[in-house]
């Protein structure tokens, strides 16, 4: 019987210590992940999509391009990632940004098959948008996830 008993309790033991592994595998968490990448810090694992859209508006190198706004809970860090799109060379005058209230937008150029914009805490509110660049240095929206 005591025998039992000491195997339920290493047992459990042993099922708490496996469920927290994704936590802590990740290598960093809210503010340090800011403009890291989600693969690099091991935070794309388990990672969910939270919003996302295809674009149609009138760019022809954005046509049928997938936007996804990603969060990961065990990093609480958000990104985008776009699929397919061709942004470059630089004269198409396009790409794509997560957009953070509060803090530092996220660049990415959307090519074909996937890419990822750095990360930014999910403590600020965020959303994805497929952009065309201004001869100011700045951008224009062209397509937005809404803010989550």
């Amino acid at each position: 019987m005591l025998l039992a008993i000491l195997l339920a309790v290493v047992g459990a033991v042993t099922s708490a210590t496996v469920a927290a592994t994704p936590a802590l595998a990740a290598g960093c968490y809210q503010s340090s992940c800011n403009g890291q990448l989600p693969q690099d810090k091991g935070c794309d694992a388990g990672a969910t999509t939270i919003a996302s859209f295809r674009y149609g508006g009138s760019n022809t190198f954005l046509q049928g391009a997938l936007m996804e706004l990603r969060r990961s809970t065990a990093c609480d860090a958000a990104w985008i990632r776009t699929t397919d799109g061709d942004c470059l060379p630089m004269w198409r005058n396009c790409g794509a940004v997560l957009e953070v209230s509060g803090g530092s937008p996220q660049f990415s150029d959307p090519r074909p098959g996937q890419r990822w914009s750095a990360m930014w805490s999910y403590r600020n509110y965020v959303r994805g948008c497929f952009i065309a660049y201004t001869d100011d240095g700045g951008y224009h929206r062209d397509g937005c996830t809404a803010w989550k």
